[in-house]
């Protein structure tokens, strides 16, 4: 039964989710990661995937999850909504 092909956001969700897990897990480096985020995801999406699973990332690492979200935040990407 052919259930179709994943939905892109579904896909570049997952990408971020599991960017950000392997930097988390020290799978990869903070310049990696960084990278691999800004240059392949926009903004907002990877600002919606941090909301959705800040709780989660936080408890598997505090401290890299914090060192990943202030280093985004020099690329663009806060935790909150910027105001246009």
């Amino acid at each position: 039964m052919n259930r179709g092909l994943p939905r892109p956001e579904d896909v570049s969700r997952h990408h971020i989710d599991a960017t950000i897990m392997g930097f988390l897990k020290r799978e990869k480096d903070a310049d990696w990661s960084q990278v691999s985020l800004v240059t392949l995801h926009p903004r907002e999406e990877i600002r919606v995937v941090l909301k959705e699973n800040l709780e989660r990332y936080g408890a598997v690492h505090d401290s890299r999850f914090r060192e990943l979200v202030a280093r985004l935040k020099f690329q663009g990407v806060s935790l909150r909504e910027e105001a246009t």
